[in-house]
């Protein structure tokens, strides 16, 4: 979810010094009036009027040029997220004369956050 329809932000980064890995970013300010800027993709030239307001999107590192007139404003990305659930191994095991696969699924646990192992 876009925290941009929430309002709420915690950081805001001059996206030169933006931390993709980390963060993610839901809007952006455009300061100084630039020529020209590259965000999500789409290179555009901002408007006079666009100096200064928020402009609610959800921001792609990937597809952005860095740019000392991008502010960007996010927040940190919850480490809950970055873990791997569902299936995560499976290995041929022999147990008393029969063969096996003995698969290993990791979830999150919704109330601590922290991962779990089957």
């Amino acid at each position: 979810m876009n925290p941009a329809i929430q309002g709420t932000f915690t950081v805001m980064h001059v996206s030169t010094a933006a931390d993709f890995d980390n963060f993610v970013y839901g809007a952006y300010v455009i300061i100084n009036n630039p020529a020209s800027v590259t965000i999500n993709g789409t290179t555009f030239a901002p408007q006079n009027e666009w100096d200064g307001q928020v402009i609610p999107l959800l921001i792609d590192g990937a597809t952005t040029t860095p740019d000392a007139n991008i502010m960007l404003l996010g927040n940190p990305i919850a480490p809950q997220t970055e873990v791997k659930t569902g299936l995560i191994s499976g290995t041929t095991t022999t147990f008393q004369n029969n063969t096996g696969i003995v698969e290993t699924y990791q979830y999150v646990d919704i109330k601590t956050g922290n991962p779990i192992r089957s």
